[in-house]
């Protein structure tokens, strides 16, 4: 790394971290770009940063529900720091050469071709596996020594690359590796003990009503009406609570308020001719095409009742 240095406080926008100084890169095009805005939640920030500074471990693993930033925060801290970064999106069709590379031409000749993780460990970039748990385990077994900084082996051509001192690895997963016992991600798998002992981890939940409420002021602005924002925080509560007790096939998410919050400031919905039944409630027609639609009739009319419960109370 080099001898660049910035305000926390400053760069993530936390007056309380002021004055406090990280270290830096310049970064080139790999860097993830910043989403205006953004809002860091200090204790997530604070794992993270020393994640970063590499005096813990080089891995770490951002579990939660989905739609909740996890992917978003590594990329965002990245963005912040001028840190080169690789987000993969896995899946348990994602193979070994998917990762690490590949023999094939290459001008003309045969040789040997990078894949995302051999390119991190070789230039010192973050690399995250996002939904790192949906990987098949004979694949994630593979990463095994190189969690924690263990030089990475091509046996195709015999190299031995030793990891730059900047590299750094991050999974994303809606569970921690060990399983689904509540049939919503029915595609992860259960990962080997001996890689989940490799991480650090941080839970990353939905954030509180305040959080979910500044992230839709700033990113909207103020004049996004603040009972609108106020209205559908308490209903994507509602609708998670609902999933915790087995009401509700899936939770209104911290993405899919965004995406609501998208949708009611086209203002498709509030410009419908008067005589079209959707004009005497835009807000729920928004929800339902950003969100309840897509969960079934039954559902979706049971959500339309939770809306006029918030709106009444």
């Amino acid at each position: 790394m080099n001898g660049k240095t910035v305000d926390i406080g400053t760069v993530f926008e936390i007056p309380e971290l002021t004055g406090k100084m990280f270290a830096a890169k310049e970064g080139g095009e790999s860097v993830p770009s910043k989403i205006e805005g953004y809002i860091f939640r200090i204790d997530l920030l604070r794992k993270a940063l020393l994640w970063m500074s590499g005096r813990v471990g080089r891995s770490i693993y951002f579990a939660g529900p989905a739609g909740s930033g996890k992917t978003s925060l590594g990329e965002q801290v990245a963005a912040r720091l001028g840190w080169d970064a690789i987000t993969l999106s896995c899946n348990a069709r994602t193979e070994r050469a998917d990762i690490v590379g590949y023999m094939g031409l290459q001008k003309g000749a045969t040789s040997f071709i990078d894949g995302p993780l051999t390119t991190a460990v070789r230039e010192g970039r973050m690399i995250i596996f996002d939904e790192g748990d949906a990987l098949p385990p004979s694949v994630t077994i593979v990463l095994n020594r190189v969690l924690e900084g263990a030089p990475l082996y091509i046996p195709e051509t015999g190299e031995t690359i030793q990891p730059h001192p900047d590299f750094r690895i991050a999974f994303t997963g809606n569970t921690r590796g060990r399983g689904d016992d509540t049939g919503s991600f029915r595609a992860r798998q259960v990962q080997d003990a001996a890689i989940l002992d490799r991480f650090l981890f941080v839970e990353v939940d939905y954030p509180t009503p305040d959080e979910e409420k500044a992230i839709l002021t700033k990113k909207f602005g103020e004049s996004f009406p603040e009972t609108i924002v106020d209205l559908l925080v308490r209903f994507g509560n509602e609708t998670r609570a609902a999933h915790q007790a087995g009401e509700l096939s899936a939770p209104l998410s911290t993405r899919g308020l965004v995406r609501i919050g998208e949708i009611i400031a086209t203002g498709l919905f509030s410009q419908q001719p008067s005589d079209n039944a959707v004009k005497s409630d835009p807000l729920w027609a928004a929800i339902a095409f950003g969100f309840a639609d897509g969960l079934g009739k039954e559902e979706a009319e049971g959500l339309k009742k939770v809306l006029d419960a918030v709106k009444a109370a």
